[in-house]
């Protein structure tokens, strides 16, 4: 049986199992503003105020206010407002609305595994960023911003980089360059790019920032070396090398832990601490293009087609799935493996590689990067259609943006989409509007 009839046959028969899931996950959850006096705040309405409001009229007020207000500041009006806003059923209905769109008579779903993830990361964290994300798809308040002097090659790799202090981001291309952006900045070309790197001699192809609010980024170039970077206020300060004799394609910054796939096909774990290689695998045929990893497990994907997961506590290969075309990008995002590809569809797997949804994205032309969080899902396309998705299991797109050029690179955070094109730009679009 030739591979395209097996990905059919698996996606088919798992579609049970998933819609079974989702019917468990949000269902009923608009019941509950009814519900919320009974079970959910006991406070007496004897006097007088906003207090004697019925729940469901405060939740429709409150729901005008953005997440940072409500958690800086209204939490803190009184306990009537802290219970509320501590609470996982408030939180719960406004992300219900964060996933419902007007224009679809279908709706959202969303599973309970990613409910069940999204109260540990934090429900206020999970609606703040999908609102951030999904205020992107009203185009006459989203501006878009152009940084076309910057390379001179085309731009292989972008990254928004987690720092408190200011919004940076950074962008590697086949100039040998790396550039670092103030994004607070944006709107001054010449303020907004605040350094470029030179220390690399060949493409660069990878750039990550180490899991946390670190402070750290790892590049990869076609040189076979790879920098390690403290990113500050002015710029790019460089900590160490490590030489891989191999041309690193793509890399996965976790703490303490950088695992970077090579064109010499294996995959290894660099410890940051001791500065020695922890392991190699070689587990392709072919070059390796993306890579991922769990606690558990380590994914990869390759030209040679091949899906592959290793599992880190048995130390051996735990599963290799032959795709019917290269995977371009995965990611991992608990509780599911997000991978898309050339074939212009994303799918979703289960962390043992068990197929949960296949969903055709609309392109034609193979997918050359996707970013995966719980804001958004965005896909960039080397027919120039950089597209905005719903980050859940059953995504519904949000918007979609049309560049003069290839895409190469995409990666979106906090309310920002950043863009690295073939023809040696970088674009950003904001919603001017979001606080």
């Amino acid at each position: 049986m030739d591979v395209a009839k097996d990905d059919e046959m698996e996606f088919s028969s798992d579609e049970s199992d998933l819609e079974q899931e989702d019917d468990t996950g949000f269902e009923g959850v608009s019941r509950k503003a009814s519900q919320w006096s009974q079970s959910s705040i006991n406070r007496s309405l004897n006097s007088t105020g906003i207090h004697n409001l019925p729940p469901e009229l405060i939740f429709e007020i409150l729901g005008y206010i953005n997440v940072k207000t409500l958690m800086s500041v209204v939490r803190f009006v009184s306990r009537y407002f802290s219970d509320l806003l501590n609470s996982p059923e408030f939180w719960e209905m406004r992300l219900a609305g964060c996933l419902t769109c007007p224009d679809d008579l279908d709706g959202l779903k969303v599973s309970n595994s990613e409910l069940q993830q999204m109260h540990l990361v934090g429900l206020p964290q999970a609606v703040y960023e999908m609102e951030s994300a999904k205020s992107l798809q009203h185009n006459s308040s989203v501006k878009k911003y152009t940084m076309s002097t910057n390379h001179y090659g085309d731009v292989h790799c972008i990254k928004i980089l987690s720092n408190p202090a200011k919004q940076i981001a950074v962008s590697g291309s086949r100039d040998k360059t790396i550039c670092v952006y103030d994004l607070d900045c944006i709107d001054s070309q010449e303020k907004c790019i605040i350094n470029t790197n030179t220390d690399h001699n060949g493409w660069i192809w990878t750039l990550d920032q180490e899991d946390g609010q670190s402070s750290k980024i790892a590049s990869g170039s076609w040189d076979s070396y790879i920098h390690f970077y403290d990113i500050g206020r002015g710029g790019l300060e460089k900590i160490s090398d490590l030489s891989v004799h191999s041309a690193i394609l793509c890399t996965r910054f976790e703490k303490n832990c950088l695992l970077y796939g090579t064109y010499s096909k294996f995959v290894a774990g660099y410890d940051t601490r001791s500065g020695n290689v922890a392991f190699k695998l070689k587990n392709h045929t072919k070059p390796v293009l993306s890579v991922a990893a769990s606690p558990n497990y380590i994914w990869s994907s390759g030209e040679d087609n091949a899906l592959v997961c290793h599992d880190r506590r048995m130390n051996k290969l735990f599963k290799r799935m032959r795709m019917e075309r290269i995977s371009s990008s995965i990611k991992f995002i608990e509780p599911y493996l997000w991978v898309a590809g050339y074939d212009g569809f994303i799918k979703c797997f289960n962390q043992d590689m068990k197929t949960l949804k296949k969903y055709d994205t609309g392109h034609r032309q193979p997918i050359m990067d996707m970013s995966h969080n719980m804001g958004a899902t965005v896909t960039a396309c080397k027919d120039g259609v950089v597209k905005l998705f719903s980050p859940n299991i059953s995504p519904v797109l949000w918007n979609s943006f049309t560049l003069d050029n290839s895409a190469s690179c995409v990666d979106y955070k906090d309310g920002t989409l950043m863009v690295g094109c073939c023809a040696s730009s970088v674009l950003f679009w904001k919603n001017v509007n979001l606080e």
